[in-house]
């Protein structure tokens, strides 16, 4: 790039021409990475690949260019490190802007030629800085008239929003930006003249109060309070600098706290912005939206970035503009945001040390004043953005979008440049150099300390943030990224991932599974397995941290997914189904010792491939097909209890049950379907008889029911792969009766009976239920995953392999039946079944529930399933 940045006669040129050339070099490669980057997401040479944004790159580099000739012809001994870092920020953030969004990249380009004309300009004619000191009065009061206007044609670009701007067919200009350099370079001229005058403070600053404060006062009125902020701040700043009295440092902190406290009270805006920076997560999907994705973003750079063009900094809103550093952060890294943070300080440094050999005190104030205002405009933004301040609104200097922005930022690099050339005389003696070392010491501070912010995001909260559900990252993602597969116990598939990179989709191929296998959808997020073992199938679990971070490293996404091996067994599965077609109800089957579930039904369903079509229509369907009725689905036990108060208090039955229906509310509560004669207390429990509960459940004291409900686990939600609904509170039992018939307020799953039922055929140990058994892994094929640990009851109880409701079914089996009341009136029946411990092969349990007064039909459904489990 010799001949774009060729060496002059200055002696301070080799740095600049250096420095400029590794800025091209570092741009060149940014954009050589955000036209490869379609390539790298689809891990293939078939793609459509970016150039829209060299377009911005060569303006760039033909523009800086010819700034960088006339500079050095112009004016030799300028400062050589200016230039260099306005045209890496402006570059990086003009790519970024390109990255984003072509239009406003285009857009930004022609403000970045203009900004660069007008510095050629104040090179040119270098004198205009002395007329800015001349007519001081005169720039101040033209840039608070030309922000006045906007109360009248105001008008706002983007069409519903704060009308700030002016203008119209395309070209508008933001009032407020101008307003802030021409209040900086009052101040320093009026303070370069009162800086040998011996005067009180108020005196000193009485005339400028009354035109900054009319600055505020219509930036407050226009309801612009992130530049009010900035003004109040460049103001303090300016004046300590002049007159070294730190009274106005503590004044204005008190003036500008009192103002916050009175904007949170007054204006809505400021309440807001302070509401969601003290607790976003309060509202992440309303008011914090763009500030939780502003943390996701960076939380999704982590240290190194996902690569120029590989994040999705899109989902910020307002990305290019009030959030582009996060958008920097996201796909650059914390390097990239902390290196914008140290070009920022290195800027402000520069102009200090301008300000030190300045010419005259105009010069010197104004140098200064035009540093602060790019450390605090830049602190502001960037600390809004990871909520060390409440978002403010403002541009980050040189690199957001915004032609208002962009030409003030270039036009105070022009005056930079001109200030730093114009040495020739000798400097006035040097100020006092303790606002200049506080000053320089609290913007350094500040800076580090939103480093460390950024590294708090980047890196400690990184791994929480990156599986949130609003994190919509993983949309995109899965988009190009093949997610794993599930699968039956016999390897058949469930759920695919079809289509090619850049358009995959997730297909249910065994739709009834609906409200197990759940869904990954782009719109309605995860659920089901699909959420439960999320892990697995988007290639974060299971595969080697390296093969991970490689994967991150080299394309910013995750690895390809892994195949999970499902328990279910598609063939009892798909016969639970046709079981339960037309019916409200479900049924679980599980291996009793280890808890694998080999059919999971709930009625009635629905096709996840159907989301977007009848989604509002499952929602608003009374019968709930969303709600997996097995875990999910909360019914009181009524007399399925039998079985377990049989269990436990057995060995102190002596004599046989005196009754079998019960009266309750003048109500008389009956069998669930007629005892098997003779009636003994096996048959009767069986048959689900109320009287005989109510004999059993006398038996036992309060508090050995509510320990017989807490050793079946009833009080708790077991470990699974699938959300559960919350159980009921562990309460003491407070009327025996009622919890004998099972209506004493307690409510249990499918899931929790089945387990239960489990229990009592497996000597008292409780399995934990396991979906997923197997994942395949690169390396080691199938790797077999972990089971839950059992729970093994101290109490004693009996196996109740003798209850039958049909002795001559000839299945080697013990089974029970029962009813029960919802809270609102509606029959639940029960029917629950296990192997019985002679049989030789896999112990199996069943529960089953149905949402209607149908025994016969209970019953019916749990044998053919049990019967089919036992005989595959």
């Amino acid at each position: 790039m010799s001949f774009l940045f060729p060496p002059s006669i200055s002696a301070q040129d080799s740095i600049q021409r250096r420095l400029m050339f590794l800025a091209g070099i570092f741009l060149f490669l940014y954009s050589a990475a955000l036209t490869l980057s379609p390539a790298v997401r689809v891990h293939s040479w078939a793609a459509d690949f970016r150039w829209q944004h060299w377009m911005g790159y060569f303006g760039w580099l033909a523009g800086f260019s010819l700034l960088y000739r006339q500079l050095n012809h112009l004016s030799p001994d300028h400062d050589p490190y200016l230039l260099p870092i306005a045209s890496l920020l402006s570059g990086w953030g003009l790519l970024t802007i390109w990255r984003l969004d072509n239009f406003l990249g285009l857009r930004q380009t022609l403000w970045m030629i203009l900004g660069l004309a007008v510095i050629y300009l104040l090179l040119k004619f270098p004198h205009w800085i002395d007329a800015l000191r001349r007519y001081k009065y005169i720039w101040l009061s033209a840039g608070l008239g030309l922000t006045a206007l906007t109360f009248f044609f105001g008008t706002y670009p983007g069409g519903d929003g704060p009308r700030l701007w002016l203008g119209c067919c395309g070209l508008y200009i933001q009032p407020s930006e101008p307003l802030k350099l021409l209040l900086i370079i009052y101040l320093a001229a009026y303070l370069a003249g009162q800086v040998y005058i011996t005067l009180s403070l108020p005196q000193l600053l009485a005339p400028t109060l009354i035109l900054a404060g009319a600055a505020i006062a219509l930036l407050v009125a226009q309801e612009d309070l992130g530049t009010a902020t900035l003004i109040i701040a460049i103001y303090t700043i300016v004046v300590y600098l002049a007159s070294a009295r730190r009274r106005v440092l503590g004044i204005s902190l008190v003036l500008l706290l009192a103002a916050a406290i009175a904007g949170y009270a007054i204006f809505p805006v400021i309440r807001v912005r302070v509401d969601t920076w003290l607790n976003p997560w309060l509202d992440p999907g309303g008011n914090s939206y763009q500030l939780v994705q502003s943390f996701l973003a960076i939380a999704t750079g982590r240290v190194f970035g996902t690569g120029p063009g590989l994040g999705s900094p899109g989902l910020i809103p307002v990305a290019q503009s009030d959030f582009i550093a996060a958008s920097i952060s996201e796909e650059m890294g914390l390097i990239g945001l902390v290196g914008i943070l140290l070009l920022v300080g290195l800027f402000v440094l520069r102009t200090f040390s301008i300000a030190m050999r300045a010419a005259n005190n105009f010069h010197r104030f104004l140098a200064a004043g035009l540093g602060c205002y790019f450390a605090i405009q830049s602190i502001l933004i960037i600390g809004g953005n990871i909520r060390i301040l409440p978002l403010t609104g403002v541009a980050l200097p040189f690199v957001s979008y915004g032609g208002s922005s962009l030409l003030t930022t270039f036009t105070a690099l022009g005056l930079l440049l001109v200030i730093s050339s114009n040495e020739e005389t000798a400097s006035p003696e040097l100020p006092r150099l303790r606002p200049y070392l506080v000053t320089g010491a609290a913007i350094a501070g500040a800076l580090m300390v939103l480093a460390l912010a950024a590294g708090w995001w980047s890196v400690v909260r990184s791994d929480d943030l990156q599986f949130r559900t609003d994190n919509l990252r993983w949309t995109i993602h899965e988009r190009y990224v093949p997610r794993g597969s599930l699968l039956d116990r016999t390897n058949r598939p469930i759920s695919i991932t079809t289509g090619q990179p850049g358009s995959y989709t997730r297909s249910l191929l065994y739709p009834a599974l609906g409200t197990t296998i759940g869904y990954s959808d782009p719109i309605f997020g995860k659920g089901g397995l699909e959420a439960g073992l999320d892990g697995y199938l988007s290639g974060l679990q299971g595969n080697a941290a390296s093969t991970v971070w490689l994967a991150e490293w080299i394309y910013g996404q995750p690895p390809s997914g892994l195949d999970v091996r499902l328990s279910i067994d598609l063939d009892l599965q798909s016969r639970a189904d046709a079981a339960l077609a037309g019916k409200i109800g479900a049924a679980v089957i599980l291996h009793a010792k280890t808890g694998e579930v080999l059919a999971i039904a709930s009625q009635p369903s629905f096709d996840p491939n159907l989301m977007d079509e009848k989604w509002e229509e499952w929602r608003n369907d009374p019968d709930a097909p969303l709600l997996n009725r097995v875990t999910q689905g909360a019914y009181p036990p009524g007399s399925i209890l039998g079985p377990f108060l049989y269990a436990r208090v057995k060995p102190t039955l002596d004599r046989d049950p005196e009754q079998l229906s019960y009266s309750l509310d003048g109500k008389t509560l009956a069998c669930a379907r007629a005892a098997a004669v003779p009636l003994t207390w096996e048959t009767v429990v069986a048959a689900g008889c109320p009287g005989a509960l109510v004999e059993l459940g006398a038996r036992l004291s309060d508090g050995q029911m509510h320990d017989l409900f807490l050793d079946f686990g009833f009080f708790s939600s077991p470990e699974f792969e699938l959300s559960t609904i919350a159980p009921s509170p562990d309460q003491p039992v407070a009327d025996t009766v009622l919890a004998s018939l099972g209506q004493s307020g307690l409510k249990v799953t499918p899931l929790q009976i089945a387990l239960a039922t489990a229990q009592l055929s497996n000597s008292g140990m409780r399995p934990t239920p396991l979906l997923a058994s197997a994942v395949r892994t690169p390396h080691q094929g199938w790797v077999v995953l972990p089971t839950g640990h059992a729970t093994t009851v101290d109490g004693t109880y009996a196996q109740p392999a003798s209850l039958k409701t049909d002795p001559t079914s000839g299945l080697p089996v013990w089974d029970a039946i029962g009813q029960a009341q919802t809270d609102d009136g509606r029959p639940i029946t029960w029917y629950i079944s296990a192997t019985v411990n002679s049989w030789p092969g896999s112990p199996l349990a069943l529960a089953l529930v149905l949402e209607e007064d149908n025994p016969e039909q209970a019953e019916q459904i749990g044998r053919e399933l049990m019967f089919a489990a036992l005989n595959p």
